[in-house]
């Protein structure tokens, strides 16, 4: 993993990436740990009235999005195209998610986008191509 000749736009992208890792670690202990710290999220509850484990598992489900997030970095580094795939599956899916929490999802899709943009430079694709 030679980082010394990667460009500023997979860097950014690195970045990027590695700021969703952590915001979906930190969500993802939250929910899992302790979702009364989260002010404003309703519970979900069975029939009887018990609380579910809904928040339970996707606190879990978001500490494993920050671990592929992170696999997704490394994999960047060594220049490997499933990276770029999953870069865009993930940016696309995040983008189309955007859209449902309108206004508040405008940043999602402005990162998601920047991240894309600097995926597809040309010295992004240059360097992926080099070997």
């Amino acid at each position: 993993m030679n980082l010394r000749n990667a460009p500023a736009s997979i860097l950014i992208a690195a970045v990027l990436v590695a700021i969703g890792a952590i915001f979906n670690f930190v969500i993802g202990l939250l929910l899992s740990l302790a979702p009364q710290l989260l002010g404003g999220i309703e519970v979900p509850t069975t029939p009887s009235g018990a609380p579910t484990q809904l928040l339970l598992v996707t606190g879990i489900a978001c500490i494993a999005f920050g671990f592929v997030f992170l696999w997704i970095i490394k994999e960047l580094f060594n220049k490997s195209q499933f990276a770029i795939v999953m870069i865009y599956t993930i940016s696309v899916i995040n983008i189309l998610f955007g859209l449902f929490r309108l206004p508040f999802g405008l940043l999602t899709i402005s990162l998601n986008l920047i991240v894309v943009f600097m995926i597809r430079s040309n010295s992004a694709r240059e360097w992926l191509n080099s070997h």
